[in-house]
């Protein structure tokens, strides 16, 4: 005890000019302040303190978790690792726009490697959200939508609703998919998927302010090397992906060619249309890449493309009022749509990445990229045999986007990544809506076409400065100015002059202009620290800032909904806070990672149903602001290996996430103006959990692997609302996924057999409240695809 009776006062000698004094729980710098490189080290031995008790706390933790190992596992896999055995090999990401150890960026995310996504049999990034804590891949209509959710926050973006994005930003090479329809792509060729979860606008750019998904494709090589595979399964599955490599000039130019094609039955039955296959695909892709590799200098040349054409799953009645009950005979996989749900898809880009280092080490990076894509949707709004509503939409983004990046070298006391950002994005949308018998001398047709033009232009640098080797400080500043422009074009009735009068529409030949041009100007950013605690335990905590940019609602009559607040949405902006531990463990057979977050929301871009807002009074979606939102929980991933042939892979994703603030709300099952404060947020649910088993065996001439999956998500509530009725509660599901795959020691050819959904659960997978009007009032919903299984042939050159 000192004199006074308080804690003990300790000088920690740091230098002969500086000191840390610890008294009160607290440190201070003590010494000659004009000694600066001895303030400097005075600085940076306090911080060091402080995170090493940050760290110590967070490996107890880390530790805690992996006494759920068995012990006489760890023991084994200890001694075997002591003698040479496996370890997990290290896994290379670029989230932050460099290369970097997974295990030493400051950020949560997961990584699914080519081998991930071979073991699991997956397709699309639809078929990989299991896989991923706190991640969720809504069910909707096709798989050509992509209602994606991380961390509770998503924003539905219907294909006719051309006014708006995601809150989660998808790269495929570095180039931004603008639209939603163009993300759900096929994953043939695809090197690794990262999953970053949080805002990451600061090095993605605009709207990601749930996350970004960056998928990073195999390139051209040097070697002559091509694969073959073909899937046959259940419901007359026939999928065949093939790929080449070329190396043209030694050295110099190598080309890379993949192609891929997939064919399969649906799985609903239309009573009404005898002829239709709901849910059936027929999706055609391929991609060119050419590379030329000079002593300093890499270029890239890409073509991508894809065909999509599906008979869609758009929901189907699962409760019913009294407008529906003549349709509905409560069997599951069953519609009864008199008019065909289809979706076609075209999609197209060229892509063109300099990357030049120069003798300094500094790397230049210039990614250039052109989109066209088009989208065509036809639904039967009140799914059912008579002819009530139907609607068509068709939608032709088109855009060009241009980065250039100065990355310096790494290895020195400070390093960063800077560049510039433009992107000039038009989409084409064009309208039709059918009202049917039930709307007598008014039934007919009227069309109508609009324009979005979007031009954005964005500065970005992001930083570290290294106080040593343990402890850097990083952080990085994103501008954004972005300006929207909305043309609504001619509204007819091409069929019946009536349809217009009695739908209160306001027919005109001319082009009309939304009366306001949406400008956003706003700042990103992050900053954290990350420490080593060792070689192989990192801990970090950061705080970021996202927006994501205003919105235009579709508007038939752009000038008289500006008047009533109906046609924009206001800018949407969150704060995070996240701390977290990455460890490597047992002599590097096992990884732990886990993050603890609490993200903050205000003016979060909310679709809802309002029940006046459409034509002649009618419901329509729109977007809208909810005053503040909260999302709050931890994300926990294990990779183990427990022995020589076993490998164990896990996470487990917790979640709390709700409107704080949301006094403006719309139930759609009543139509009734409600306050949402407090109720959950859609695609929210509270667990999110994913345990697989990998065997190895080797047996005579080659290797046994076996997978064994299982995925669990808690109960959440459907997209499009925000009234939390019981009706649109999805109930919790589990889904177990197995393959056994054969390949002898040449390695050339592969048999697997493999089951997705093994014990055929039917569990609901959506579920939402049609609000009535336009020929039906009552629940609707969607249910998990059944049970497939099939065979996997492949040769490798």
């Amino acid at each position: 005890m000192n004199s006074s009776g308080g804690l003990p006062r300790t000088l920690l000698p740091v230098s002969p000019h500086c000191s840390l004094l610890y008294k009160r729980g607290a440190l201070s710098c003590q010494g000659n302040a004009s000694q600066v490189t001895d303030q400097t080290s005075c600085f940076r031995a306090k911080w060091g303190i402080v995170m090493q008790s940050i760290a110590l706390r967070l490996t107890v933790a880390a530790s805690i978790v992996t006494l759920g190992i068995p012990q006489a596992v760890v023991a084994q896999s200890e001694s075997e690792s002591e003698s040479g055995s496996r370890m997990l090999e290290e896994i290379v990401v670029t989230a932050t726009r460099r290369d970097e150890s997974m295990q030493d960026v400051p950020i949560s995310l997961s990584v699914l490697t080519d081998e991930d996504i071979t073991d699991t049999g997956a397709v699309t990034l639809r078929d990989m959200a299991g896989l991923v804590p706190n991640f969720v891949f809504g069910n909707s209509i096709n798989e050509v939508t992509t209602d994606i959710a991380i961390r509770g926050i998503y924003t539905q973006v219907n294909p006719a609703q051309i006014g708006f994005e995601q809150n989660v930003n998808v790269y495929v090479d570095g180039v931004y998919m603008g639209k939603q329809f163009s993300a759900n792509a096929e994953l043939g060729q695809t090197e690794r998927i990262e999953v970053l979860r949080g805002p990451q606008g600061t090095l993605f750019g605009k709207n990601a302010i749930a996350g970004a998904i960056n998928i990073i494709s195999k390139k051209p090589g040097n070697e002559f090397e091509g694969s073959v595979s073909v899937d046959v399964g259940s419901r007359d599955l026939n999928h065949f992906k093939g790929t080449v490599n070329i190396p043209i000039v030694q050295d110099r130019f190598a080309l890379r060619i993949s192609a891929g094609s997939r064919l399969q039955d649906g799985y609903v039955t239309n009573v009404t249309r005898a002829g239709d296959d709901p849910g059936s695909v027929d999706h055609t892709s391929g991609r060119i890449q050419l590379r030329y590799m000079g002593d300093r200098t890499t270029v890239d040349l890409v073509h991508d493309f894809s065909r999509l054409r599906t008979e869609d799953y758009f929901q189907e009645w699962l409760g019913f009022g009294t407008d529906v009950s003549p349709f509905f005979d409560g069997k599951k996989y069953t519609i009864s749509n008199n008019v065909p749900q289809e979706s076609a898809v075209d999609l197209a880009g060229y892509a063109l990445t300099v990357e030049h280092v120069f003798e300094n080490d500094y790397v230049f990076t210039s990614i250039s990229a052109w989109r066209q894509d088009e989208g065509a949707f036809e639904t039967d709004i009140d799914l059912s045999p008579p002819n009530f509503f139907a609607f068509s939409t068709l939608m032709e983004p088109d855009q060009f986007t241009q980065e250039l990046r100065l990355t310096s070298p790494a290895g020195g006391a400070f390093d960063f990544v800077t560049g510039i950002y433009y992107i000039d994005q038009f989409t084409a949308g064009y309208d039709r809506a059918f009202p049917g018998t039930r709307f007598g001398p008014a039934q007919g047709e009227f069309t109508q076409g609009r324009d979005i033009d979007v031009e954005a232009f964005s500065v970005f640098a992001h930083g570290n400065y290294h106080f040593s080797d343990a402890l850097t400080l990083f952080g990085g500043l994103r501008y954004l100015t972005e300006t929207k422009e909305s043309v609504s074009h001619a509204l007819t009735c091409p069929t019946n002059p009536i349809t217009c009068r009695a739908f209160r529409l306001p027919t005109r030949t001319e082009p009309l202009e939304a009366p306001v041009d949406l400008e956003t100007n706003e700042p990103t950013g992050s900053i954290g620290l990350r420490y080593h605690v060792n070689d192989d335990v990192m801990v970090y905590g950061s705080v970021a800032r996202g927006v994501k940019s205003t919105a235009f609602n579709n508007s038939r009559d752009p000038v008289a909904d500006y008047a009533r607040g109906l046609l924009v949405a206001d800018p949407s902006f969150v704060n995070s806070y996240e701390i977290g531990i990455k460890a490597s463990l047992m002599d590097r057979r096992a990884e732990l990672n886990f993050a603890v977050f609490n993200m903050d929301y205000t003016d979060l871009q909310v679709r809802i149903t309002c029940s006046t807002c459409g034509t002649a009074g009618l419901p329509e979606q729109r977007l809208t602001n909810a005053a503040a939102a909260s999302s709050q929980g931890f994300e926990l991933e294990l990779h183990a290996l427990a022995t020589e042939s076993l490998r164990v892979s896990a996470g487990v994703g917790y979640l709390d996430a709700e409107y704080d603030s949301f006094k403006g709300a719309t139930n759609n099952k009543t139509g009734m103006i409600i306050d949402a404060s407090g109720l959950k947020l859609a695609y929210g649910p509270e667990w999110t959990v994913n345990v697989a088993l990998q065997h190895r065996l080797e047996v005579a001439g080659g290797m046994l692997t076996s997978l064994l999956g299982v995925q669990y998500i808690d109960e959440r509530y459907g997209r499009g609302t925000v009234a939390n009725n019981p009706e649109e509660l999805i109930p919790d599901q589990s889904l177990v996924n197995g393959r056994i795959a054969y390949r002898p020691r040449s390695g050339k050819w592969g048999v697997a057999a493999w089951v997705k959904n093994a014990t055929d659960d039917d569990t609901q997978v959506h579920a939402t409240f049609a609000a009535g009007g336009l020929g039906g009032r009552g629940a609707l919903g969607q249910y998990q695809e059944p049970r497939s299984y099939g065979v996997t042939l492949d040769y490798r050159i």
